[in-house]
């Protein structure tokens, strides 16, 4: 039977999910006797029909029958070709978790309750183990039951998952949804909180094995959604539905009515690497290498990390080179074609020659070991260049022990800098406040009149870096600016897919029709001690504010020339656009100069489609 909805209230009391196709079970507030299915809407996890149909509960034992106004949480599962509904239904002021199988004509027909079970709880779908099914339940601690019929259950006593002290889910854990994937099973879990007049909330996700599914294999550190809202009393989350690689997160209040967030599905990284444009690594990489020149030897150990600029429809490169004496200095090179490198300058372009970096009790020597910053214990390193108003302001990284590294620019202009005017440059100088402060860069054009330096990528807001402006930053004094903000390592891991920990930004940003295009260095859980080049969507006006960001890493430290130094590092300060190919310059190994390219528009177009980088709860329609 099906009935237009008009002014009533839809409360959702769980989800349904067949292939493509979802379905919301709820009950109206104007008819709470009844319980109703309504399908989405082309497939739309947010947009369902304004169509419902009715659905009867069926008891197959002796019994009162079911009330459907005491019905809730209601959780669909596979089972080979049945479909399985576990919900909780409430007697007095006491819930219990039942079992149904769901049949074509929207009857359920109700197997009895689960062993006794109290709490919330679903059935893993399309997974058995020894023969058992298994239900993940709970709603203060995770815990497992398990049968081999859906009819005699029986209870594991301890806890899979418990709050953890100190971290994010320290209080109750209520059970969502489980999801088999190929590296396990996994279980979605509400942590949310009241904070002062707010509600806190924080999904947690955990892996159990698929050989042990009571052995937990991994759990998120950081919710991997978290908002707040203005607290309410009857704010519920209400279930999950899947849909290919992503999926969607419902909540309801009697006040805020169904809202939903979506979002990426954890560790369906083949789904997600499809749509993004695959950068390739040149075959004549590397593109510079450590050598002597003219007898001398100031780059006989390192040549990576350089700057890149296009001018004159030449490709100009300003690179970190490191000598046997241990000091970091800047090498030019230039290339018509952005992949040989013939025109080599025979000396460093700019050094700090009155640089007093360094403790007197150093071993002033290249030492990769006692100074695994590229094995430099003093200098200029990691160069970044932009042109702006026809002036090149490069910015580095001056070295003075680890407690103290300041960033350093100079300026040349770009008519000198084409003629390799190198003693044009300007006098250098500190603009960095005392302090640990490295790998600022420039955007390349004044936004808003003012020069906008990004030099953070962590804010106390996760949506957003840290941009400062100032009106000439030529005339900054010798104490730097003090712009400090959060550790850039502290980067949130659960608003994005592949990474756990920043390290820094890479190269200046280059304006697109998108945005602003970043590329930044980060490690991730599974391989931590290799930094991997990420890239995001800056918005244009305001640059703060992050528009999304790639699902995985576009550079990976797999070639033996990213490994043959210090292993396991690529390393960008520098990306140009020339005839719409993309050209990204990046160290490998801290040692070698390398280069890898893509057609601009296509890399561009990748950030279509993924979803937004930080996931916002929106209203769901039933239109």
């Amino acid at each position: 039977m099906s009935k237009n909805i008009k002014v009533e209230t839809i409360i959702p009391i769980g989800f349904y999910e067949s292939g493509k196709n979802h379905s919301i079970f709820c009950r109206t507030k104007e008819q709470p006797e009844n319980i109703f299915i309504i399908p989405s809407k082309d497939e739309s996890l947010s947009n369902f029909s304004k169509k419902k149909e009715l659905v009867i509960f069926k008891t197959g034992f002796l019994e009162k029958k079911l009330k459907p106004e005491n019905i809730d949480n209601i959780v669909s599962s596979k089972e080979d070709k049945n479909n399985i509904l576990t919900f909780t239904y409430k007697k007095g002021n006491t819930k219990h978790l039942y079992l149904a199988f769901s049949r074509k004509d929207n009857l359920c027909i109700v197997q009895g309750p689960i062993s006794k079970i109290k709490n919330r709880g679903g059935l893993v779908s399309n997974y058995s183990h020894d023969k058992n099914y298994f239900v993940y339940y709970g709603e203060s601690s995770i815990h497992t039951t398990f049968s081999k019929d859906l009819k005699r259950w029986r209870k594991n006593e301890e806890p899979v998952l418990k709050p953890r002290p100190g971290f994010f889910d320290k209080d109750s854990l209520k059970f969502i949804s489980s999801k088999v994937m190929d590296k396990g099973i996994l279980v979605f879990y509400d942590a949310s909180i009241k904070e002062g007049e707010n509600t806190k909330i924080q999904i947690g996700l955990a892996m159990f094995s698929l050989s042990n599914p009571n052995k937990l294999i991994w759990r998120a550190d950081e919710p991997i959604f978290e908002n707040e809202i203005p607290y309410e009393k009857d704010f519920e989350t209400k279930g999950i539905i899947f849909s290919d690689s992503k999926f969607s997160i419902y909540w309801y209040s009697e006040k805020t009515g169904t809202l939903c967030t979506i979002l990426d599905l954890p560790f369906a990284f083949r789904k997600i690497k499809e749509k993004i444009e695959k950068i390739e690594k040149h075959q004549d990489n590397p593109i510079i290498s450590p050598k002597i020149v003219n007898n001398k030897d100031w780059m006989t150990e390192g040549t990576f990390n350089p700057a890149a600029l296009f001018l004159d429809n030449k490709i100009h490169l300003l690179f970190r080179a490191i000598g046997n004496d241990g000091i970091s200095r800047v090498g030019y090179s230039c290339s018509k074609d952005g992949i040989h490198f013939d025109e080599l300058h025979p000396e460093p372009v700019f050094s700090l020659k009155y640089s007093h970096m360094g403790d007197k009790k150093l071993v002033k020597r290249y030492d990769p070991v006692m100074y695994p910053s590229g094995g430099s214990w003093g200098g200029c390193e990691d160069p970044r260049m932009v042109n702006i108003d026809g002036k090149i302001y490069v910015t580095f990284n001056a070295f003075d022990t680890w407690d103290n590294i300041r960033v350093g620019l100079i300026t040349i202009d770009d008519e000198d800098f084409s003629n390799n005017n190198w003693d044009k440059w300007s006098t250098p100088k500190l603009i960095s406040a005392r302090g640990r402060n490295k790998n600022w860069v420039l955007f390349p054009e004044k936004i808003n009149g003012k020069f906008a330096i990004l030099h953070n990528l962590y804010s106390t807001d996760p949506n957003k870096v840290v941009v400062d402006y100032i009106d000439n930053i030529e005339s900054i004094g010798s104490e730097g600016l003090d712009l400090t903000s959060p550790d850039p390592q502290k980067m949130p891991n659960n608003k994005i897919v592949w990474h756990n920990r920043m390290r820094s930004v890479g190269t200046p940003p280059i304006k697109t029709e998108a945005g602003w295009l970043v590329f930044y260095h980060a490690t991730d859980r599974a391989e931590p001690s290799k930094y991997k080049i990420g890239a995001m969507l800056l918005d244009l006006t305001d640059p703060t504010k992050i528009i999304s960001r790639l699902s995985t890493p576009i550079i990976t430290p797999d070639m033996w020339y990213e490994n043959e130094g210090k292993p396991g590092i690529v390393y960008a300060c520098g990306a140009v656009v020339k005839d719409d190919t993309l050209f990204i310059y990046y160290g490998g190994g801290d040692k070698f100069v390398c280069v890898a390219t893509i057609p601009f528009k296509k890399f561009v177009d990748s950030f279509k489609n993924i979803s937004e980088l930080v996931p916002f709860i929106s209203k769901v329609t039933f239109s």
